[in-house]
């Protein structure tokens, strides 16, 4: 089986497909700045994290099972260029305008360099031991998928999406809460009023009051 089905691997690359359909549906969006922020810099900032984030996930297990031959002649190298590549994009390459951000978001071109290096150290690791895991790596084997908590979770977000704008931040996390929580093997009905209690607070607090984000908690409430 091919070491790039393992469970982690595959993890990273839908954390960093999550973050390109991101900035893909967010590129007409004004980021503004930290200070005064746009509409799309915390979306922004999420896509570049959780690619960041992805790209670590997936290249951890592949470097894990890496023998000292496959790391000393692949691993060291692309290392080497995707830091020389990030400080050259940094501070010397001219780029055109398209690309000009690389060099004034710091989050972005690490993001950018990693996807980039995930895609690379993939396509070599694979040709260099071969399309097939070894036998103790096959543990690690991603599952056929389970598709209850899949459908779920999907109908919560996409309910969620539909009642932020119409009804407010909190009706949009009891449902998505409530939907998604069908999707386990339980169902208590303590935990869940918890969980909307708690991440109803947390989102007040971080995106109504820290970030002061015009968002409603209650459309025509507050």
């Amino acid at each position: 089986m091919s070491r790039l089905l393992s469970k982690d691997f595959l993890s990273g690359v839908m954390f960093i497909a999550f973050g390109l359909v991101a900035l893909w549906f967010g590129r007409h969006l004004q980021l503004g700045t930290s200070v005064r922020m746009g509409p799309g810099y915390v979306p922004h900032m999420l896509a570049d994290i959780m690619m960041v984030l992805g790209s670590i996930i997936a290249l951890v297990p592949l470097y894990g099972n890496a023998s000292k031959h496959e790391k000393q002649t692949i691993w060291a190298p692309v290392g080497t260029v995707m830091l020389v590549l990030i400080l050259a994009v940094r501070f010397v390459l001219p780029l055109p305008a398209s690309l000009a951000k690389l060099q004034t978001d710091w989050l972005f071109l690490v993001a950018a360099a990693a996807v980039f290096s995930v895609l690379v150290l993939s396509v070599l690791v694979n040709l260099h031991r071969g399309a097939h895991a070894s036998d103790a790596e096959l543990a690690d084997m991603v599952e056929a998928p389970k598709w209850r908590p899949i459908t779920m979770v999907t109908i919560g977000i996409v309910v969620f999406a539909l009642l932020f704008e119409t009804a407010g931040m909190f009706p949009s996390l009891v449902a998505l809460v409530l939907i998604a929580s069908l999707g386990g093997d339980e169902f208590k009905l303590v935990e869940v009023i918890g969980n909307i209690i708690v991440l109803t607070i947390l989102c007040i607090l971080v995106f109504k009051v820290g970030l002061q984000m015009n968002i409603a908690v209650i459309n025509g409430v507050w």
